[in-house]
């Protein structure tokens, strides 16, 4: 990384994908008993919404009805009893309505509790999906997408999602089952007022069905920038080492600032949408409340309709406000949600070539064969190894030799499943590779390969980690079959030392023996060494190969490198070029042909 990545790819898309969300039917088929509740209160909510307006409809009249009364009767006896009858009724409403607004708080707390609790569920769920599903795909995945990207996915994508279930779900229900209830009961009482009434909404309609384009197109960019901006920061923090010895964080900084420029802007044009529709719909449902005044005072003087009415209907608009406010919000939600669970479900289609034909699960005695094997990377289209083949007897310690590039780490790969062979045949103990369990297999091979990756944790727990149900005594054996105990002595903390991320507090060679050391504590039938001793001296070289030779005495040892010196100690050595084998032999008999292996040999001094 040079203080700039690339952009995560945009595809172009089609804002009619809320059919991305039915992915998540599954969940809410799950959860129907839960949301069925939610929308029992949410009726329940509405129901004690409308009896208010209903209440002071019958509040106006009965003071109008009261107060035509005491005019009639004003200075007589009858005077005192209308002012009894006008307060206690008064008191009856007013308790009425306040009862009323306390079972609606209660029946919405409710609603929101029991939707947002299956929505938190529903987020947790679908973040241990994806996650799972990361954990079996294969390698070449993980060299198409950045960790950045994967992060985005799983948290903020989810987050989207998570709003569009819970906040989204409870506005749309809202709105959806209040309309289904007052309007009916509105046309009841008097469908002409209740035409004008709502005579702005198909405007609001249409108005939505226009700004949710927008909104969509928007926010897919918004999330890809978010994703972007992940990336950046995490590989900006990995590798901080090299950026701060190459004096490059002005250059960084400066990059940072121009994608957080990118992310504002995208930000700011999602934001600048959802200020214009609010205002909107506040603006068109006030039209809707002048109307109703309007058409209606002529309707009471008509005598069609009283004044109770008038104000009955008021409520019943401010009622209405919120649901048609909420109608960008569930806009922006859903279109958010949708173009999230599109980034999601792109994942999730993934899938993994590498699967077990026979599901083998069997202790490996180590013979491993290599039949007219070829491979060639699918991100790169690198021709890794060309039509090769050879043998190792169960026992043997082998060493694949040659020059960076040559394919000696693709072999590696395809032993432990990591990559599968284009062509040819692999076999382990005369089985075909493909037969045996992955996790079976992978179990029973302990791999160290060249590039160290150590957990933000204790060496202890990252030497206990290749193993489950390790007790100190094979911990402290590991230590000192990979020559790591000389510098444990140099540690305060001894094995309880944090090393940091990924080890930064570590050395080259320190990291590597740690690594061996966890690959030897779990008692491989197959140990692979993968350029694992490069970052450590010939003399520690050396006694770690002694100490090798004592713990797989009977099991099956390969030693990837390109020095001589790790080389000779194997009894067979495979030289590799150009993914092709092109030296086969010991030691001895390889210095003897005086061929690529010698001549590696002189130029390294040995």
């Amino acid at each position: 990384m040079l203080g700039q990545i690339s952009a995560i790819p945009i595809k172009n898309s089609s804002p009619y994908t809320v059919s991305e969300l039915y992915h998540l039917n599954k969940y809410l088929r799950k959860y129907k008993y839960r949301f069925l509740l939610g929308i029992l209160f949410i009726v329940g909510t509405h129901i004690f919404s409308i009896i208010p307006a209903r209440l002071t409809k019958n509040t106006f009249d009965f003071l109008k009805g009261t107060l035509d009364t005491y005019q009639i009767f004003q200075g007589a006896n009858f005077y005192e009893i209308a002012f009894q009858i006008l307060f206690k009724g008064l008191l009856v409403y007013i308790a009425l309505i306040l009862l009323m607004a306390f079972l609606k708080s209660l029946c919405s707390f409710l609603m929101r509790q029991i939707i947002m609790k299956a929505a938190n569920k529903i987020e947790a769920e679908l973040k241990n999906e994806i996650y799972n599903h990361y954990q079996n795909l294969p390698l070449s995945f993980y060299t198409k997408h950045s960790t950045g990207d994967l992060m985005a996915r799983i948290v903020e994508d989810v987050n989207r999602v998570k709003l569009y279930l819970g906040p989204a779900m409870v506005f749309a229900l809202n709105g959806l089952v209040l309309f289904l209830i007052l309007i009916p009961y509105m046309i009841y009482i008097n469908p002409k007022l209740t035409l004008y009434s709502l005579f702005p909404l198909p405007v609001l309609a249409i108005s939505v069905y226009y700004i949710k384009h927008f909104l969509y197109y928007r926010s897919e960019r918004l999330q890809a920038k978010l994703a972007e901006l992940t990336t950046f920061v995490q590989e900006t923090f990995s590798g901080i080492r090299v950026l701060q010895s190459f004096a490059r964080e002005q250059n960084f900084v400066k990059n940072f600032s121009n994608i957080c420029e990118s992310y504002k802007q995208y930000a700011l044009s999602v934001t600048a949408i959802n200020a214009i529709f609010t205002p909107l719909a506040i603006g068109i449902n006030s039209l809707g409340i002048i109307l109703t005044v309007l058409i209606g005072g002529k309707e009471v003087i008509k005598g069609n309709i009283t004044v109770g009415n008038i104000a009955e209907f008021v409520m019943y608009m401010h009622l209405i406000t919120w649901p048609i406010i909420t109608i960008s919000l569930v806009a922006n939600f859903l279109q958010r949600a949708a173009a999230s669970q599109k980034r999601i479900n792109e994942f999730l289609k993934e899938e993994n070539p590498i699967v077990s034909t026979q599901n083998i699960i069997r202790p490996i005695q180590g013979k491993i064969t290599f039949e007219n094997v070829s491979f060639t990377y699918p991100d790169t289209g690198i021709r890794a190894l060309n039509n090769i083949s050879f043998e190792i007897a169960a026992g043997e310690s082998v060493a694949i030799f040659g020059t960076t590039g040559s394919g000696k780490s693709t072999i590696a790969s395809l032993l432990t499943r990591l990559y599968e062979a284009d062509s040819g045949a692999i076999s382990i103990d005369d089985t075909i590779i493909q037969a045996y369990n992955i996790a079976g297999l992978r179990e029973q091979i302990g791999y160290v390969p060249q590039d160290v990756f150590l957990f933000p944790d204790t060496i202890k727990n990252n030497i206990a980690f290749g193993k489950k149900d390790v007790n100190e005594t094979q911990i402290e054996q590991a230590i000192q079959y990979a020559g790591l105990d000389t510098s444990l002595q140099h540690f305060p903390n001894h094995i309880e030392t944090l090393v940091g991320e990924r080890g930064v507090t570590l050395s080259g060679g320190q990291k590597q023996r740690i690594a061996i050391a966890r690959a030897l504590i779990r008692e491989p039938r197959l140990l692979i060494l993968d350029n694992s001793l490069s970052a450590v001296d010939t003399k520690t070289e050396h006694s770690i190969l002694q100490n090798l030779k004592r713990v797989m005495q009977g099991r099956t040892t390969v030693i990837i490198s390109h020095r001589i010196s790790a080389a000779s100690l194997c009894n067979k050595i495979l030289v590799l070029e150009a993914g092709n084998i092109v030296e086969q032999g010991s030691h001895e008999e390889l210095l003897a042909a005086k061929g690529i292996y010698h001549k590696l040999y002189k130029q390294q001094g040995s």
